[in-house]
C-alpha cells in the first residue's frame, strides 16, 4: 500500500501490506507477521489490532497479503506501523503511516467517477488500485499551507524569549507543549494562526521558552477548518493530471461526479517567468486565492 494513508478522523483505517521477494508476492514462513504501532511521540500504541491473513473481498486476499484495521481516532493525529514476517528464515519488515485528517479533499470513489474528455480514466481498480489513488490524494496536500486540518509535531529550539516560530500556517488547535522533557499546561500558551507560539497568562505575554537545542516539542493542528470553495474539485483535477498527464490536452473537459465541468488550460506564467505550482490554470487560481489568505502566494 502507500507509505502514507490519509483518512477522515472518526473513522477506522484498513492497512494491507504485501510481502515480496524479487518482486514476487510470497507468504511468510509460518503463522502471521507481528505488528508494532507507535504514536507521534514514539511511544507504543495499544491495544494492537489483530493481523489477518483472510478476509472477504472484493478484492479477495492474494498471496503475501496481510491486513490489520486501525481503530478510529477522534482527533487529527498519525500512527506509524510496522509488519515484520520471516521469509526463508530472514526477517522482512514493511511499514508506513496512517494519518487522520480533519477533512478529506475528495473520496477515492469520486476520483474513480471523474470524467476527463468524456471517459473515466481511473475507473479500473486493476490499472489504478486504491493505493495509487491514495498516494495521489496525499500529494495534493504538499503545499505551503494545508487546505484541510492536519496534525503536526514539531521540535524547535528554545531561545530564552517569550515565543517560538512553528513551520506551518493556519494553526488553530494547540494539543501539547513539552519543554526540556517536561509536559506543560497548554493554557499557558497562545498559538497564532501564523505559527507563532507565545508563552502567555491572562491574555498577555508571560514567561519564556528555556534556552536550549531542540528542547521544545509542540503538537498542534494546522490547516483550513474545512475545504474552501471548490477545493475538492481542484484537488481531483490536480491529482488526475499528475497520475495520467497524457489524458490532458488544452481545452479538455473535466467533469466531477456531481456534474460540474471545468476546462483544462495550462497555467499562465507568473511574474519574472516564475512557473505556477501545478501548471493548471484553474487550480493555480484557486491556490492563489486561498494561499494568499494564508500569507502565501502561489
Amino acid at each position: 500500500m502507500a507509505d502514507l494513508l490519509q483518512i477522515l478522523k472518526g473513522t477506522s483505517g484498513t492497512v494491507t501490506e504485501t510481502f515480496e521477494i524479487d518482486g514476487a508476492p510470497i507468504n511468510v514462513d509460518a503463522g502471521l507477521p507481528t505488528l508494532a504501532i507507535s504514536r507521534p511521540d514514539a511511544t507504543a500504541y495499544t491495544p494492537l489490532p489483530t493481523v489477518l491473513d483472510t478476509w472477504a473481498g472484493p478484492p479477495a486476499r492474494t498471496t503475501g497479503q496481510y491486513r490489520c484495521v486501525l481503530p478510529r481516532q477522534l482527533e487529527c493525529t498519525w500512527l506509524d506501523y510496522e509488519l515484520t514476517g520471516t521469509i526463508g528464515g530472514q526477517p522482512q519488515t514493511l511499514g508506513g503511516r496512517v494519518e487522520w485528517l480533519g477533512a478529506t479533499l475528495f473520496n477515492i470513489s469520486a476520483m474513480r467517477a471523474l470524467k476527463v474528455a468524456g471517459s473515466k480514466p481511473f475507473e479500473s481498480t486493476t490499472t489504478w488500485p486504491d493505493a495509487k489513488l491514495h498516494e495521489a490524494r496525499a500529494a495534493t496536500l504538499i503545499l505551503a499551507f494545508s487546505p484541510v486540518p492536519r496534525f503536526a509535531r514539531e521540535t524547535v529550539d528554545g531561545d530564552g524569549l517569550w515565543s517560538v516560530v512553528l513551520p506551518h500556517l493556519k494553526c488553530h488547535d494547540l494539543l501539547s507543549v513539552t519543554v526540556n522533557g517536561v509536559a506543560q499546561s497548554v493554557g499557558s500558551y497562545t498559538l497564532r494562526r501564523s505559527g507563532i507560539l507565545e508563552a502567555t497568562s491572562g491574555y498577555v505575554a508571560s514567561g519564556t521558552f528555556t534556552a536550549g537545542r531542540q528542547n521544545v516539542v509542540v503538537e498542534y493542528v494546522h490547516g483550513e477548518p474545512r475545504v474552501m470553495g471548490n477545493g475538492g474539485h481542484m484537488a481531483m483535477m490536480f491529482a488526475a493530471a499528475d497520475l495520467d498527464p497524457s489524458g490532458f490536452s488544452n481545452g479538455a473537459t473535466v467533469t466531477t461526479p456531481d456534474g460540474v465541468s471545468y476546462t483544462y488550460e495550462p497555467s499562465e506564467t507568473g511574474r519574472g517567468g516564475v512557473e505556477r505550482p501545478t501548471g493548471i490554470r484553474i487550480v493555480d487560481r484557486w491556490l492563489r486565492r486561498w494561499g494568499q489568505a494564508a500569507g502565501w502566494a502561489a
